[in-house]
């Protein structure tokens, strides 16, 4: 049987730091990585109060945890821990088993509100540690899996930066419009700008007709197997309105996700769905615009058309303000060879994703095995 620990046994707690988590420049901007209670490294520094390796926990929010191997620094939100004997503990694998077993620490956090996680809890914390040999094996297997999922992220991020590179080359910045293109307001571009139902719809499981919701649209698509199905009849009345059709553009107008978009496929569910108030549909005029295009001027405009919006906890794009908004217009022929472009870029893109896909599925099963005794 594997020799389980205690962690106020195996470690130190490190002195708590005292600069909040608002001081911190962003990512590039300063020489150390800062780390606060986000469980995404976002934030630099330019003095560091640690240098040896270390685990650094968020105390505040959702449960965190980073592994760091070089100079940095932590917000007052931050518990630091480095172990007492490293010729016992390999620090990397006993990040991997608590990445891997996060409920552990997600269990710690108590409280109303903002739920804090305390440094008695995670002194009570038990992990198994096996042989420091064993330990080191298991990190190294990780890290292998870990740095196949990592790449294949920054494959797909540079697709993304490929994709924005291209427009720019083509029709330039459409803010600027070095190009000099003509400009008209949207609502001249299109043959209809609305938002979905103000309201909400009853449930029907299968009927096969979609009440689509912000949440339902990420990565460029809809996903019609997360969304609600309501009645038929129902459908029919909101559709009236909306309408969609393929190659139409939907964007969410609302709330955290503001911006995100897709463009609807040809295919069955989509003149099956309709929406609610958070996603707008927008038809372009053919002879002025393609969908992709318009996509990618908002893609690269979406900070100065938020700003535009209306609320101020929640940002909101009002109709009536979308359709001011003013949208270069370059020659038809040249949109569509961008969109074609585009195309073949989405198509690697989309191999990368599913290559993600499988490498995720590979990390977390050797992550589960690994802490079961079934790797080494």
């Amino acid at each position: 049987m594997m020799l389980e620990v205690k962690f106020k046994d195996t470690f130190d707690f490190q002195k708590k730091s005292k600069i909040k988590a608002g001081d911190g420049l962003k990512f590039d901007e300063g020489e150390y990585p800062f780390y606060t209670s986000s469980n995404t490294l976002t934030k630099s520094i330019n003095e560091y109060l640690f240098k040896k390796e270390s685990l650094i926990f968020g105390t505040g929010g959702l449960a965190s945890i980073h592994y760091c191997d070089e100079k940095f620094a932590v917000s007052t939100d931050c518990f630091v821990i480095q172990p007492k004997n490293r010729e016992e503990v390999f620090l990397k694998y006993v990040y991997y088993y608590l990445s891997g077993n996060i409920h552990i620490l997600e269990n710690g956090f108590k409280g109303a509100g903002l739920k804090h996680i305390s440094k008695g809890y995670i002194s009570d914390i038990k992990i198994p540690l096996p042989p420091i040999e064993q330990q080191k094996k298991i990190a190294a297997i990780l890290d292998a899996a870990d740095t196949y999922r990592q790449k294949t992220k920054a494959l797909i991020t540079k697709y993304d930066e490929l994709t924005q590179s291209l427009f720019l080359d083509m029709f330039g910045d459409p803010v600027r419009n070095p190009m000099k293109w003509k400009v008209k307001s949207l609502g001249n571009l299109t043959n209809l700008v609305t938002d979905g139902k103000h309201g909400n719809c009853n449930d029907e499981i299968d009927s096969g007709y979609y009440f689509v919701s912000a949440k339902n649209i990420k990565n460029n698509k809809i996903y019609f197997e997360e969304s609600r199905q309501i009645p038929k009849e129902e459908f029919e009345e909101v559709d009236k309105r909306t309408n969609l059709q393929a190659g139409d553009l939907v964007m969410i107008n609302t709330g955290a996700t503001i911006g995100r978009m897709a463009i609807a496929e040809n295919i069955p569910e989509t003149r099956r769905c309709t929406f609610q108030k958070s996603v707008a549909i927008i038809k372009v005029k053919p002879e002025y615009l393609t969908s992709v295009f318009l996509m990618y001027v908002f893609e690269l405009r979406l900070a100065s058309f938020a700003s535009k919006g209306s609320g101020s906890a929640i940002k909101n794009l009002l109709l009536s303000a979308m359709k001011r908004f003013k949208i270069i217009i370059p020659p038809i022929d040249q949109q569509n060879q961008f969109a074609e472009r585009v195309k073949a870029i989405e198509t690697q893109k989309a191999q990368a994703q599913a290559s993600l896909v499988q490498a995720e599925n590979l990390f977390h099963s050797l992550l589960q095995r690994a802490f079961k005794g079934e790797l080494v």
